[in-house]
């Protein structure tokens, strides 16, 4: 295993060499703040470490470029979390992170024992990977990794397919919407000019630019912010200005091709889908109102 050096959410740093003078075993955890299994999970790390906290240590360092040491702390205090927690930043490379969690066991020699993508979500699971390696017994021999093919892999692999799809359907459904406008179709397959397309052809292009800035703004005031009272009442101030325009623009496009209310309540909730099927399906173009 690479040696790194990685920063924790008190202002200090650890570094694995470091670490495995005075541990047998070595535990690196990669989540993310959001991540809902990893979560799930760390209850059980939490017992794990306070019972062998003499011979081993877990680090747990988020992934994802959008956390803070600030946010990392207070996740940390409100998850009741002993065991040291920070950022990976560009440390942790080599691993090749494709999934949250990732957990790695180094062993006292500074190998890697053992590999798993994906929550320890069987009680007992992780206590039973962390007796093996302190174990008097352990001779160093790797343990087979672990990919959670059928657990949280298997479920951003669903997920991405369906947000992949959703979006092969909102393509499709701008381009015949703006042919039937009389734009250029391919406008539809350029985030940005697509979304002016959009309201240009019931509304004002201008408007559709505007309501690309609520996402923005609800990101950074997150990752700037934090949790602090302030940054929730932005994010749900935006969000709620964002859903009404979304919701006036339904309503104008549904109209702009002589639908009702009820097809601008499908344009509002099932944006991607019912796009789609009013852009191939018979409705005509009437203009903007």
């Amino acid at each position: 295993m690479p040696d790194f050096t990685v920063t924790l959410s008190d202002g200090t740093s650890a570094t694995l060499s470091e670490l495995l003078k005075d541990n047998d075993l070595v535990v690196l955890n990669v989540f993310a703040t959001w991540c809902g299994p990893c979560k799930v999970e760390f209850p059980e790390m939490e017992k794990s470490y306070q019972a062998h906290s003499d011979r081993m240590v877990i680090l747990s360092v988020s992934g994802d470029p959008n956390d803070t040491q600030e946010m990392i702390k207070d996740y940390k205090e409100q998850n009741g979390l002993s065991f040291p927690m920070g950022m990976a930043g560009d440390a942790l490379d080599f691993l090749n992170v494709t999934a949250f969690p990732t957990t790695v066991f180094v062993d006292r020699d500074g190998k890697v024992g053992f590999y798993k993508v994906g929550a320890f979500v069987q009680e007992g699971d992780f206590e039973d990977r962390v007796s093996t390696f302190l174990s008097a017994d352990y001779d160093g021999t790797p343990m087979e990794s672990e990919v959670a093919s059928g657990g949280i892999a298997g479920y951003l692999l669903i997920l991405a397919a369906i947000a992949a799809v959703a979006v092969l359907l909102l393509v499709i459904g701008r381009w015949r919407l703006f042919r039937k406008a009389g734009r250029p179709g391919w406008h539809s397959i350029i985030p940005i000019l697509s979304t002016y397309q959009e309201y240009a052809i019931c509304w004002k292009g201008w408007i559709g630019l505007l309501s690309l800035l609520f996402p923005a703004a609800i990101s950074t005031a997150y990752r700037l912010g934090g949790q602090t009272n302030l940054s929730f009442l932005i994010i749900v101030a935006f969000g709620i200005a964002g859903f009404v325009l979304h919701l006036l623009e339904s309503f104008r496009l549904a109209k702009a091709f002589g639908k009702g209310a009820g097809t601008g309540i499908l344009l509002t909730l099932l944006r991607n889908i019912s796009r789609f099927f009013l852009g191939v399906g018979r409705a005509e173009y009437r203009g903007e109102e």
